[in-house]
């Protein structure tokens, strides 16, 4: 039986001020109340990456990019990795408040994922029943429950093979995160798929990158 990765991480958000260069870049002072800035209507897996929160990121990811790689490196070498592969840019995340951060519920292989990807899930807000994210135990058992996640955390999971998603946020504090990929090289086969906006293959120099010690 195929028992998938479920467990939470530390790291020093002294070291790496992700919260502080996300509010830079989103132009917040507080990221739990970024729902009082913008609204949106229920967002759809269409249109769960098109809000103005993550136009934002992606056009100054340079801003994050460095401490990002460096983050990776710190990863690799907590995990003993001589080489690892990773997903370039992190994907954002921004559930508001009465909102949805992903549109449907979902494994990642679904998208063309592969089946040996492990997700790193980083939020810079602390995050609770329905504004986090939701996960099964075990490969199609639907036993889903939320994983409180606070800033400093990272919930490591296998989601090419693990149903998740999240549900509308009914609580008072929007969630921002961000989530990527890592493979170990002896595991990774190039997919020429895209990914689920159509912008890069699952291949080296395209959605991932190789990072040696």
């Amino acid at each position: 039986m195929y028992l998938p990765l479920i467990y939470k991480i530390f790291y020093d958000t002294q070291e790496y001020p992700f919260k502080e260069i996300v509010k830079e870049i989103l132009g917040v002072e507080d990221l739990e109340k970024i729902h009082l800035v913008k609204e949106y209507d229920l967002v759809t897996r269409e249109g769960d990456q098109k809000t103005h929160w993550h136009r934002l990121y992606y056009d100054n990811f340079e801003k994050f990019s460095l401490l990002y790689t460096d983050f990776v490196k710190h990863i690799q070498t907590r995990f003993g990795y001589e080489e690892i592969i990773y997903q370039k840019i992190p994907t954002f995340r921004a559930h508001l408040v009465g909102n949805l951060g992903v549109g449907e519920w979902h494994k990642d292989k679904t998208y063309n994922h592969g089946a040996t990807e492990v997700n790193f899930w980083l939020p810079f807000t602390d995050t609770h029943d329905t504004n986090t994210i939701w996960l099964e135990s075990q490969e199609d058992l639907e036993d889903y429950r939320p994983y409180d996640v606070k800033y400093g955390e990272i919930l490591v999971f296998s989601g090419a093979n693990l149903n998740h998603g999240n549900k509308i946020n009914g609580t008072d504090s929007s969630r921002v995160s961000i989530d990527f990929r890592l493979v170990d090289p002896a595991k990774f086969v190039p997919n020429e798929n895209k990914s689920v906006n159509g912008i890069t293959s699952f291949t080296l120099g395209g959605y991932f990158e190789t990072l040696r010690r």
